[in-house]
């Protein structure tokens, strides 16, 4: 079919197509667009997702880089830190520089050096092994990063890690060695020690050259490098038994190659491990061309390893257990560390494990080594026990557990063995052990197991001693205790020890106070009888350490040469108080005194509530030595901290005057006579002979006190000479008695603490010259009577017991200026009425509480009104 268009001015025929394909035309148009839409529709779609997953790695990226800044800011500054070694090993010394203790805690045992010190092989081992670019990069190594990333995928270690020395001295001191972090933490502290290196590496204050060789001396100080083996100073001894400036190039590769895994590549424990990489660091040395091909082969085929074990042994043995000397020094330290420095406990003790102390200390080596080898000396005992300290813990069978003690140990030995006389020493160690096993069976019933089981034995007797340089104050030899020492603090006899010091207080509370504070004179006589004490709670009758007798009147110097008991128990009570005996004691350094408790009559023979140290005790008799000036007994003179700068000095060691010289004197004199051979002036039937006799030896002059408690429990003896002042003490553990004098049990006698004394003290002055002990210009002498104190008369001399006068020392001042007023003209005694009459109401002290009633001994047992008549004796007094 035809249509015809007609349009104005013209007619055109148009053919059309037929209606069917026009319609597919439609169809064709209408896909097309389809096609387009959704062609538009889906890059509309991808648009979105590209903006969208732009937008989600900007904002990853925003957050990633704010969590990277966030990580960055939370570090703190560089300002903070302190990358060198912050915990040392503290070193003892003695008096002439040698080591004698090392004091290590855990992270500690370590010595600084200084980097123009270190060995230029060892700088380069370190730098060869760790970072081979160490002198170029900035602090963190891209190439080193890369080399460690390619290593891990070859399965090559060898190549070395991605962390630079700088890194790794950052973890050590920052992050301390990043030991234990789990998951994100590891990548954390990585970024920021990356960050810290950086920073660290690019001060502006310092050259390269600078700070590359800090941070080298910083790394190989702080380093850990085996065995609590902290840094390579300590390790070049450990190892080698070498200073750093004496190692060999393969000893050098050695101590390099520990440091990555200080446990597996232990030289000692684990030598082929280390030899692994210690050829390894020597390649990596001969590649960087800081060795030759001469010296690598060298170093190669050197026995190295077979030179390290035996040091290892030497070394442990050396530090293992500290002497007693060096437990007193620490004991010493804290304390004024704390009193001096302010520091708390805690902080005191950190310094002292840790802070890289030097201190310097009074021990002569010398002398410590002949005390020691006294008193260990088995053949100055006359007896070898031992006691013991058992503990024992037993699991039933329902989990519960019994413990058992020392007293339970001792209830069976009573009340099961039925030994009566058990007094907890044995014969033997063997003998020990049977006992202790027969307790053992005795409490294990069927099901029962041993949880816990500790046996230690003790040597008895046992023994401690001190020596001081009077003129000082400075201690210069100290044992705790007899036999092999084990373990360290254990118990310090010498410091810590408490026991009762026997007659050596008499002079200390009784006579030294007399003479200083109340102007007695050692003619200063008292009456010698058995001496009752009453108040509300004590009722104690006191007398003489010897069998039986009394010696009448008897002045100070025989009190001290005779150690007589009533004698200084009256100069405490008559002349100077209780209270002030023990305050004058504490003057003199005793710091165990209880001025209530101790404040009574027995404070004269050294009855105490608590007791004294021998350390105190041989201090207080030095300050007699010392002319009357108490110093504080020092065992250290200096002490360095780790940058070498005085911390706490006591060379000027500050004096206390506690007597005048002269009544210094006058003590020394009496106690000299103690030392040497006489009788006491009495009758024919009392023999009473000085007590300290035994401790004398000839060429020195020499003075000294002895003391022993009730039961002879203790034996003591302080004495000194012009140069130095020494106290002995002796007994056992368990205050069981040296001498029983009911039981004669004999668990060491009571002498074998002088021939100590005495064998030490004449070994340490074999080469010194005696220069006596100097009299001050003010002490003159006077013929006195011994009875009286007074000017001596032709009675005294006509004494029918022997000539009753001698010549004594008396500060000019001081002496007696009226005639003896006992002694009649042939020779006999006017006895004073007050002691026959049994009353002393004319004593210098009196309180409300007590009365003293004296029981008179054969000098007065005759009537009121008539002389003392007793038949002469041919020994006299020594002068």
């Amino acid at each position: 079919m035809e249509y015809t268009l007609k349009k104005l001015g013209s007619i055109k025929s148009i053919k059309l197509p037929k209606r069917k394909f026009i319609g597919r035309d439609i169809d064709e148009k209408k896909n097309t667009q389809g096609k387009k839409r959704r062609r538009k529709k889906k890059l509309h779609i991808l648009r979105k997702i590209f903006v969208a997953l732009l937008g989600i790695g900007l904002l990853c990226m925003f957050l990633g880089l704010g969590m990277i800044k966030g990580i960055l800011d939370s570090t703190p500054p560089l300002t903070s830190f302190h990358f060198g070694p912050t915990a040392f090993a503290t070193r003892i010394v003695d008096r002439n520089g040698n080591l004698m203790d090392t004091l290590v805690k855990e992270g500690s045992n370590r010595e600084s050096v200084k980097y123009k010190d270190i060995p230029e092989n060892l700088v380069n081992a370190f730098v060869a092994i760790e970072d081979e670019r160490f002198w170029e990069h900035s602090g963190v190594d891209l190439k080193s990063i890369g080399r460690a990333i390619y290593g891990v995928l070859k399965s090559d270690t060898s190549r070395g890690g991605g962390s630079t020395i700088t890194q790794q001295l950052v973890k050590n001191a920052v992050f301390d060695s990043a030991l234990h972090e789990k998951g994100l933490e590891k990548y954390v502290r990585k970024l920021q020690e990356q960050y810290i290196a950086l920073q660290y590496e690019t001060q502006a204050e310092m050259s390269k050259k600078e700070i590359k060789e800090q941070i080298i001396t910083d790394y190989l100080n702080v380093i850990n490098l085996g065995a609590n083996t902290l840094g390579v100073k300590v390790a070049a001894r450990r190892y080698f038994d070498k200073d750093l400036k004496d190692l060999t190039i393969s000893e050098c590769a050695v101590i390099a190659s520990i440091t990555k895994n200080p446990t597996r590549n232990n030289p000692i424990t684990h030598p082929d491990e280390n030899q692994k990489r210690q050829r390894q660091t020597l390649k990596n040395m001969l590649a960087l061309n800081y060795i030759t091909e001469e010296e690598y082969e060298e170093a190669i085929n050197d026995d190295v390893y077979n030179r390290i074990k035996n040091i290892e042994i030497k070394s442990e043995n050396v530090v293992s257990v500290y002497t007693y000397f060096t437990e007193s020094v620490i004991d010493q330290l804290q304390e004024d560390l704390v009193k001096r420095l302010g520091y708390s406990q805690s902080l005191a003790n950190n310094l002292l494990y840790s802070g890289g102390l030097r201190v310097e200390t009074t021990m002569d080596p010398d002398i410590q080594k002949i005390v020691d080898t006294e008193v260990n000396r088995d053949a100055n005992y006359k007896v070898k026990k031992y006691s013991i300290d058992y503990r024992l813990s037993i699991r039933h069978q329902d989990d519960t557990q019994t413990h058992y003690s020392q007293v339970d140990v001792q209830n069976y030995h009573v009340n099961v063995l039925k030994n009566k006389k058990y007094d907890g020493l044995f014969a033997s160690k063997d003998s020990a052990q049977q006992f202790v096993n027969s307790f053992k069976d005795s409490v294990l019933k069927d099901g029962d197991s041993v949880a816990a089981e500790t046996l230690n034995f003790f040597l008895e007797p046992q023994c401690s001693f001190v020596m001081v340089n009077h003129n000082t104050g400075e201690v210069v030899a100290l044992s705790g205790g007899r036999g092999e020492k084990t373990v360290s603090r254990s118990l310090n006899r010498a410091t810590v020890t408490k026991r009762q010091p026997g007659s050596t207080f008499k002079v200390l509370s009784a006579f030294a106070p007399a003479l200083e504070l109340y102007n007695k004179t050692l003619a200063t006589t008292y009456y010698d009888s058995e001496y009752v004490y009453k108040n509300k709670n004590i009722n104690k009758t006191f007398k003489n350490w010897y069998s039986s007798g009394y010696l009448g009147f008897q002045n100070i110097r025989a009190g001290i040469v005779y150690s007589l008991n009533i004698i200084a128990v009256r100069c405490l009570m008559e002349t100077v108080t209780p209270e002030v005996g023990i305050r004058y004691a504490k003057r003199l350094g005793i710091t165990s005194l209880d001025e209530a408790e101790d404040a009574n009559p027995a404070a004269a023979l050294g009855g105490l509530t608590y007791g004294v140290t021998n350390y105190e005790l041989t201090s207080a008799f030095a300050a007699i030595a010392n002319e009357g000036n108490y110093r504080k007994p020092i065992l250290y003179t200096r002490v360095y901290d780790h940058y070498g700068k005085v911390i706490l000095d006591n060379t000027k060691n500050p004096i206390t005057r506690v007597m005048s010289k002269e009544n210094a004197y006058l003590l020394t004199s009496a106690m000299a006579d103690s030392m040497v051979g006489g009788k006491a002036f009495s009758s024919p039937t009392m023999n009473i002979t000085p007590t300290s006799t035994r401790a004398h030896f000839k060429g020195m002059s020499l003075a000294g006190k002895s003391g022993t408690t009730t039961n002879n429990n203790d034996v003591w003896f302080v004495g000194y000479s012009p140069f130095y002042t020494a106290g002995v003490w002796g007994g056992c553990d368990e205050n069981q008695s040296l001498q029983d004098t009911k039981t004669k049990v004999n668990n060491g006698g009571t002498s074998f603490h002088k021939d100590i004394w005495r064998k030490i003290m004449q070994t340490v002055h074999t080469s010194l010259k005696d220069t006596k002990f100097e009299k001050p210009a003010a002490i003159i002498q006077r013929k006195v009577c011994r009875k009286s104190g007074l000017l001596s008369t032709q009675g005294c001399e006509h004494d029918l017991r022997g000539d009753c006068t001698y010549t004594e020392y008396f500060i000019d001042g001081t002496q007696p200026r009226t005639r003896c007023n006992i002694h009649t003209s042939i020779g006999t005694i006017n006895m004073p009425k007050k002691y026959i009459d049994q009353i002393s109401d004319d004593t210098n002290y009196i309180t409300p509480n007590f009365d003293v009633v004296p029981i008179l001994p054969d000098d007065a047992n005759v009537a009121p009104t008539s002389n003392i008549i007793i038949a002469p004796t041919s020994v006299n007094a020594p002068h």
